[in-house]
Order: structure tokens, then sequence, then C-alpha cells
């Protein structure tokens, strides 16, 4: 399914999104000028699939392209429509226009422009948050919530912007080690410090539930009087996010973290997933595993989601849903 950046919904129409076609169906592993991608997914033992992402190899022209993955809680419409938002919301950035008109010239990319990209990709998640919410309130959706983990590639910068547990991991060649994995992104959690400092100030509390391991979850300051009523308030996992329109109020953020590094001939893969895989793969064995299977000709993305479905059945853990973007750098 490939669509213009505006996804076929009408949301955002020009010139800036029409060049840009954006697929949002699994991919098989594809050659492009820079790189080659491969996207796979399974809904897991879930009843619904609400893992979404999109994911543009050739964004203008083929030194630049945009891959992200979303993760949805309480239902799959704040992740539906989100994989539609963050992109034309980039495109149609002042920064990413000031970004363009310095890259005419430049032969390596410059602290300014770095700076743009980065700005450029904060401004897009808050901006797409704040249509996603208008969103929900005109469909009454209070808490349908999602995670989000981007990476912007270009002008030979790669920035990466995330909210929630979805994460971005770089596998990079060193001299002594061979492939070293690391992270781009760290999960937001409710119990981290700035994090509750920010819940708490809001109105809202952290709570720990008991039926789901102990793990802290923001709660509304309204929770208590919202079930005296009959109704169902919900709680999340995270503590950043797109979406979650009634706990926007009691500290669930939409400001996410932003990071560049300038790509140079040492990074070699890219994996953006949904905590589906991160819950049961370290970032090194999905590195090593998404790596073999491209050595013996397999489909990488494939073979990451099958090790971590074969994880969680070897460990007797339902499977949640799995999403793994796998890009191989040129």
């Amino acid at each position: 399914q490939m669509e213009g950046a505006t996804g076929g919904s009408g949301q955002r129409e020009g010139p800036a999104t029409e060049a840009c076609n954006v697929l949002y169906e699994p991919l098989p592993l594809t050659e492009f000028p820079r790189w080659i991608v491969g996207v796979s997914q399974h809904i897991g033992g879930r009843r619904t699939q609400e893992d979404r992402f999109a994911v543009c190899p050739e964004l203008g022209d083929e030194t630049a392209a945009f891959f992200g993955v979303w993760d949805g809680t309480v239902d799959d419409f704040a992740a539906d429509q989100v994989k539609r938002l963050v992109l034309p919301q980039i495109l149609s950035s002042q920064h990413w226009a000031s970004f363009q008109a310095l890259q005419a010239d430049a032969t390596s990319p410059s602290e300014e422009q770095i700076r743009l990209l980065e700005v450029c990709m904060h401004e897009s998640f808050v901006r797409a948050d704040e249509e996603l919410v208008q969103m929900c309130r005109e469909a009454q959706n209070h808490y349908s919530s999602c995670t989000g983990v981007a990476v912007l590639v270009a002008g030979g910068v790669l920035t990466v912007a995330h909210l929630g547990d979805s994460r971005a991991a770089l596998g990079v060649a060193q001299e002594d080690h061979g492939l070293v994995a690391e992270f781009l992104t760290r999960d937001h959690k409710p119990d981290q410090p700035l994090e509750r400092s920010r819940i708490e100030e809001s109105g809202g509390s952290v709570e720990y539930l008991h039926d789901v391991f102990n793990k802290p979850f923001i709660r509304g300051g309204d929770f208590t009087e919202r079930k005296a009523r009959g109704e169902k308030p919900m709680q999340l996992q995270y503590s950043r996010a797109f979406g979650g329109k009634d706990l926007k109020p009691y500290g669930l953020s939409n400001v996410p973290d932003v990071k560049s590094l300038v790509l140079g001939k040492q990074h070699k893969v890219l994996i953006i997933a949904s905590d589906g895989i991160w819950d049961i793969c370290s970032e090194e064995t999905a590195m090593c595993v998404a790596v073999d299977a491209a050595h013996r000709g397999q489909e990488a993305g494939q073979a990451l989601v099958e090790y971590t479905l074969n994880e969680y059945a070897r460990l007797g853990i339902a499977a949640d849903n799995v999403t793994a973007v796998v890009v191989f750098f040129k």
C-alpha cells in the first residue's frame, strides 16, 4: 500500500507531500540506492493488531528517508491516525525547508542543519499529537494512545525522536568487537524521577498495578471519580505518548526526546521496533538475528519477528503484537 504522505486521508495536501510515497504494509527486504529496507509484523497472541508503521525509503530523493513505528494502547485509533500525521508535519515544517535550503550548498552536515532537523522532529511530534487529540475529541475517544519512534535520515544525519517504549537500535562496526548494538532511545516510564515529578505536579499519580507484574502506570487525578460514575478510566504504562486525551492534563507528555548523529561507514544497521520485540530481545540479540538472517539471504525483519514469537512460546508468555523495521545502510 503506497500512498502520498497525506496517507490519502485528506488531512494535508500540498507539493511538499505529493512527491513522497509512504508504505504502510509489510515490505520484503528491498534494495534502494542508499539502503536496504524490510518491514515485518505479526499480531502475536493478541486479538487485534494495534501496532502501525510508516516507511518512506526515498523522501524526495534517494538521500533521505523516514521510518516510524507506533504501538497502540486501549485500541488502534491513535496509532492508525498518527502513522499518517508525523511525516506530513515534517515536510510542511519551516525547519525542514530551512534545512533543505542549506543542504543545497552543503558538503557535510553543519551544526545549524543538525539543529534544524532536531527542532523539526520535536515540533512534528508535538503538532501531530495536537492533531490527534482533536481527532480523539471529535470521536469521543478519551484514552486511545500510542507510543512512537521515528527516524529521519537526511543530509548524512540520522535524527530519532520518540515517545513511550518503542525503541530504535543502531548496529555500529568496531574494529575490536565486530558489530556492536546500541539503543538510540530510552523508554519513558511513569516512575522515572522526572516523569513522576511532572505527573504528580499535574495532579496525576503513579500506581503499581499488582495484576500487571507490579509495573508503574500513570493514573489521572479524576480516576476515582470517573469509576464512581460507572466509567472506565484507563491507565498507561508509559509517561509520554501520542493521544491519551484525558490523561494529558495529568502529566502525560507529548514532548519527545530527540537526538541525532552524523552517519559514517561504521553505522551498518538500524532496527526500529515496538516493545513486543524489545520485551524479549536485547539490542545485541535483535541485531545478531537480523544480520545473521541477511547473511543467509533470508528476510531480516521476518527472522527477528519469528525469533521473538518462538521465545514468547518457549517462555510460556502470551505474545504481544510485534513489528520490526530493519534498515541496512550501504
